[in-house]
């Protein structure tokens, strides 16, 4: 069993100051400066990190596309998140490596056969599709981001009807 991808869909780094990173990248490229914005809020992308619904609105985020590649910066805000975690304990720098996968069901098994890894420390909902974190830096030098394409719509209903249920009780 294998993780169902060799393609990688984009890197993500964590920075203190994102306008200053992504005009450097911009000005270093010639390309234009990637729009920001805030990570959306849990009535359009409900996201848990262990398990619990979180408020990531502070975030801002940008995303630079090249002709192979995205890159993805975040700034975290005052809140608790997974990027003020990963900036507190590691500074600066990629916070993981995302894959979009035709299977996130084998993708999951395949990280738990090969690496021992269970279940993803951090998971948002979009209508059409899934991502999630796991915790790999240990056995890949970096995080796995696991992107999926599916519906999501009555999953984001029952989280909206249910906040305080954890994920697990949801799902």
């Amino acid at each position: 069993m294998a993780l169902g991808t060799t393609k990688v869909w984009h890197l993500s780094f964590v920075v203190r100051d994102l306008e200053t990173v992504i005009g450097n990248w911009a000005e270093l490229l010639d390309v234009p400066v990637p729009e920001i914005m805030q990570v959306p809020a849990a009535e359009e992308a409900p996201a848990y990190t262990d398990d619990r619904l979180g408020d990531y609105t502070d975030c801002r985020i940008a995303v630079l596309e090249m002709e192979n590649i995205k890159m993805e910066f975040v700034q975290p805000g005052e809140s608790e998140s997974p990027w003020k975690d990963f900036l507190k304990k590691e500074g600066e720098g990629l916070q993981h490596i995302s894959f979009l996968v035709p299977d996130a069901k084998e993708a999951k098994a395949a990280l738990n056969e090969k690496l021992g890894i269970h279940d993803p420390y951090h998971i948002g909902f979009y209508p059409d599709g899934t991502y999630a974190f796991y915790s790999t830096k240990d056995k890949l030098g970096t995080e796995l981001n696991i992107k999926s394409e599916e519906s999501n719509t009555d999953l984001i209903k029952r989280i909206l009807a249910n906040r305080e249920k954890p994920l697990s009780e949801l799902q």
